[in-house]
């Protein structure tokens, strides 16, 4: 009996780093080292010689820094990313994105443990943040989005609410059915049954061919990315809020009308 007890305890144990190993995306090609100063939030971070690092493939929830109304698990994410990074003066290793700044000055960088696992993969697999792509930094995105549906599927950390749109700028996953889909020069435009239009901007529609877009016509869908509101107007044929999609990962129909 002992004996047996003992088998079932190695063989939990190993499916158990069976399932972390599958969760994490592992690092290609070479990592740079650098020191941790502080971490700001789940996806940003300060480095000892002052560079400002924002996490590419993941948006974790806000933190208020003024008035302390965080969003749920926006905590958790910091703190994961804590234990993972070990800052004040602690190393870690990373890799530039593509694109290697974003407007705010901050640098975009993939991060690394010391084995060479994906910090934000991790993240992800704890259900501390949503799996995002922002051409040309869409790297590992294949990986990124196998660690999410793990949390999702196991209803991990923010994937233990459905979910729900909300009316509001920022970040926003929404599970709508597209109504109209029309083309100018703005780009793509996906009217949806809620106060929400989807766009396609024009750099990024070579990723869709127009046929795969007009299909999305009558079809249910999950969109995610970050929506601004519509300043007001005479004209009220306009959905109030804008979403932009730049990549099919975060355009993709779930099911059947």
């Amino acid at each position: 009996m002992l004996i047996l007890k003992k088998r079932q305890a190695l063989l939990a144990l190993f499916l158990c780093l069976s399932f972390a190993s599958q969760a994490q995306c592992l690092a290609e090609g070479e990592l740079k080292l650098a020191k941790v100063k502080r971490v700001v939030d789940g996806d940003t971070v300060h480095l000892t010689d002052g560079r400002k690092v924002r996490l590419v493939g993941i948006n974790t929830p806000e933190l208020d820094h003024q008035h302390g109304q965080h969003e749920a698990f926006a905590v958790a994410a910091r703190e994961r990313l804590v234990q993972m990074l070990k800052p004040d003066g602690n190393q870690l290793y990373w890799q530039p994105a593509q694109e290697t700044e974003d407007h705010y000055g901050r640098k975009l960088y993939y991060l690394f443990t010391k084995d060479r696992a994906s910090i934000s993969s991790q993240l992800l697999s704890d259900g501390l943040g949503y799996r995002i792509a922002v051409p040309p930094n869409v790297k590992y995105q294949d990986c990124l989005a196998e660690s999410e549906q793990k949390a999702r599927q196991a209803q991990l950390g923010i994937w233990q609410q459905p979910i729900a749109w909300q009316p509001q700028a920022g970040f926003a996953i929404v599970q709508s059915k597209i109504t109209s889909v029309t083309h100018n020069r703005g780009g793509w435009w996906l009217e949806t049954d809620q106060d929400l239009v989807l766009r396609i901007p024009t750099y990024a529609a070579f990723y869709w061919t127009e046929k795969e877009l007009f299909y999305l016509q009558g079809k249910v869908i999950e969109a995610r990315g970050w929506q601004y509101q519509r300043k007001r107007s005479a004209d009220d044929r306009y959905k109030t809020f804008v979403l932009t999609v730049k990549h099919p990962q975060d355009l993709r129909r779930i099911k059947s009308s």
